[in-house]
Parts: C-alpha cells; sequence; structure tokens
C-alpha cells in the first residue's frame, strides 16, 4: 500500500487543515498504525457506536436531514473528545488493541488531527489526519446507508484545503443549495467574514465562521475577503431585514449595501496594513461579534433568491 504524503509547504498550518504535519508521520504510521489497521478500525466502530445514540437524540434532524446526514462535524468532534478521555478497560479486545496501537503512535510525536475541507470537490466535509492516514469517522453523514468509518491514505482520500472566500461560496451553493452574497450589512466583520448565506430549511448565517476560514483570510492579507466583497450586493429587501434584525440588537451596520462595500473594502486595506495577527485583540472581537450576529440571525428563516451572477 502506498502511503507517501503529499509535499509538504513551509508554511504553517491552518487550523483543521487537511494536510500532513511533517515527515516524521511517515514512518510513525508505517511502524504503529499500518499493522494495527484492523484493530484501529474496530476501535472507531464501537467509539461511533456509543456516541451515535446521545447524538441522534440530540440533534435528529439538521437542515431537514435525518442524523447522521449532514453531521460530520458534529460526529468528530463527540468522537475526538471521547478520545481524549477514554478508559481504555472498558475496550472489548479488538478495540483495546486499536487503542493501544495509537496511543504508542501519539506518544512518539503522532499526530491525530482533525480536519476540514473539501471532499471530493463538492462538498464540505470533517475527518481526522492520524500520521498519514484520512480517518472518516462520519463515512455515511454523507449518503444515507453507508459505511460509518472510513480509513484511506490520505493521497487518495481526494479531501483537499477549501482555497478562499469564493471556493467556500461555490462549495456552498453545492453541497447545501445555499444562496450567497457579499457581506456588505456588517463591514467591521466582513474582512473575517465576508459571505451572508442563506439555506433553504435553514437560517441566514454571516460566513465564515469555522477557524480555518478566518486565518486564511489572515494569512491572505485579506485579499481572499476583499475578492467576493466585490461582488453583486444582495437585494434591497433583504439587505433591510438582515440589517433591521442586527440593528435593534445593537449592532452597528451600514446604511445600504453600497456603503457597506465601500467601507468592507477600506478594512480590508486596512487590516492588512495593520498586519492583523490570529488571536490578536482585533481578531478575538471579531469572533465574538461574529458568534452574537448569528445568533441574532439565526432566528430569521428567508426564502432563498437567486444566486447573484
Amino acid at each position: 500500500m502506498n502511503l507517501l504524503p503529499p509535499p509538504l509547504l513551509p508554511r504553517a498550518l491552518l487550523p483543521n487543515e487537511p494536510r500532513i504535519a511533517d515527515e516524521l508521520q511517515q514512518t510513525l504510521t508505517e511502524r504503529y498504525l499500518l499493522p494495527a489497521l484492523p484493530a484501529l478500525r474496530s476501535l472507531l466502530v464501537e467509539l461511533r457506536a456509543r456516541l451515535d445514540p446521545v447524538l441522534s437524540a440530540r440533534a435528529p434532524v439538521k437542515l431537514g436531514r435525518r442524523y447522521p446526514l449532514g453531521q460530520s462535524m458534529e460526529i468528530a468532534q463527540a468522537l475526538h473528545e471521547m478520545l481524549g478521555g477514554l478508559n481504555a478497560g472498558t475496550l472489548p479486545g479488538r478495540a483495546a488493541e486499536g487503542y493501544a496501537a495509537l496511543s504508542a503512535f501519539h506518544a512518539l510525536g503522532g499526530s491525530l488531527r482533525q480536519v476540514w475541507g473539501a471532499l471530493h470537490g463538492t462538498h464540505f466535509h470533517n475527518a481526522f489526519l492520524f500520521g498519514t492516514l484520512y480517518v472518516d469517522v462520519a463515512a455515511d453523514s454523507i449518503a444515507p446507508g453507508g459505511t460509518t468509518v472510513d480509513i484511506a491514505p490520505f493521497r487518495q482520500a481526494r479531501m483537499t484545503p477549501v482555497r478562499d472566500h469564493r471556493h467556500f461560496a461555490l462549495l456552498a451553493q453545492s453541497a447545501w443549495h445555499a444562496t450567497v452574497y457579499p457581506n456588505h450589512v456588517l463591514p467591521a466583520l466582513a474582512p473575517y467574514a465576508p459571505l451572508i448565506m442563506l439555506v433553504p430549511g435553514g437560517s441566514v448565517r454571516i460566513e465564515a465562521d469555522a477557524a480555518y476560514m478566518g486565518e486564511l483570510a489572515l494569512a491572505g492579507g485579506f485579499a481572499s475577503s476583499a475578492d467576493v466583497l466585490n461582488g453583486p450586493a444582495m437585494p434591497p429587501d433583504l439587505f433591510n431585514l438582515v440589517a433591521d434584525t442586527l440593528r435593534r440588537a445593537g449592532i452597528t451596520v451600514a446604511g445600504n449595501a453600497a456603503k457597506g462595500q465601500q467601507e468592507a473594502l477600506g478594512l480590508c486595506v486596512r487590516y492588512r496594513d495593520g498586519r492583523r495577527r490570529p488571536g490578536d485583540l482585533h481578531h478575538v472581537r471579531a469572533l465574538e461579534l461574529l458568534a452574537k450576529a448569528n445568533s441574532l440571525l439565526g432566528a430569521l428563516h428567508v426564502s432563498a433568491q437567486p444566486q447573484a451572477a
């Protein structure tokens, strides 16, 4: 089985970026994980079976689809937490062997990372990278009736990083049938979260709140954000509905789309020149504002409108 990792890039990993951590991972994967693949699969299938009753009760339906469809993030996060606090003594024999192999791998520097990206070029997905192995513990969240756990060489998994916010918007349209517009409503947030998305059967959201997308904007000097902010504005009635919802909560919004676009683009330049960094005070406040705004907009349910050209 060919498990050679893809060429490593010199820059640091972004949060949840689907990329091999370092050259050591190939050696550790071959030594500890490949000989234990059946046991590792047994471990993950066992943990997934324990999680399903809890997660399906917590969110039986998401965006109109029944669990586990569309819940790769929830499943991956829950399994990651379970692994961190797992008592190996509660595991059956083959699963316990898998846990022992995984623990030995991790103790010597093996990377166990939750990753997020574009799977098969068509939709967002959450999975793991265990060394150089792509480990999908929510394989059945894509289509009903499939296997729950999939393990494959990362090079064969066809998961790629989201390139920029335009790529994010295209994936959202493909995967969720979403309608996506530039965020001209809330200029102060637009360099970090430059899109507003409507999902059929869902609500309005300012995007993207994934940690990866926020740091991608920062790393590129907000060029990705400026690119989509230059797009056509949302219809005035939708702009006013979103703006009024935020304004009533004391959030400063633009007077109209044209003014919002001008201010947002100006802030992209200012933030770039000010060398904003992940985790600085401005970034933290932007994340707080994003969470507040999306909490307010979550109450809106708006019929999707034709996508702006």
